[in-house]
């Protein structure tokens, strides 16, 4: 199992960070080594990217099924691997600090099933952590180019 959890002060107020994570196009594309997404359904979509793992490469495709959108501060998500075995849940949440600083936590919790990552999971575990971190780092600096 990997997890990480990051935090960010994004310098925007908490509607106008709600206003982003609750749009999967406009953070899709930030995820790291992202290809390509398709948005299935309200709160389906499928998103295909590389991942690196120290020396080598993997492609991901994944079903992401939001599970609750809680306006206006969080939403919640669950993954599935297509052509990976693993499962995951995530979430980004907006907390008001100020009228115009917004404290944005992402989280990714993911469970790998197959062989390789048992093997490598100290690294499964600090890849995972830091893909929860430069997520949530390009999240808050989009918002606040964009505001």
């Amino acid at each position: 199992m990997g997890s990480g959890i990051h935090q960010v002060n994004v310098h925007a107020s908490r509607s106008h960070v709600w206003e982003f994570i609750r749009d999967m196009n406009a953070w899709a594309p930030l995820v790291p080594g992202y290809k390509e997404h398709t948005i299935v359904s309200d709160v389906q979509s499928t998103w295909k990217f590389t991942l690196r793992v120290g020396v080598m490469s993997k492609k991901v495709h994944v079903k992401v099924l939001v599970i609750e959108w809680k306006e206006p501060s969080e939403v919640k998500f669950i993954l599935t691997g297509i052509n990976q075995k693993f499962t995951g849940k995530g979430f980004f949440k907006a907390d008001e600090i100020n009228s115009s600083i917004t404290a944005m936590t992402g989280c990714l919790k993911i469970e790998s099933t197959s062989s390789l990552a048992k093997i490598l999971e100290s690294t499964f575990d600090k890849m995972v952590q830091e893909l929860t971190k430069e997520l949530t780092e390009a999240v808050g600096q989009t918002i606040e180019r964009g505001k």
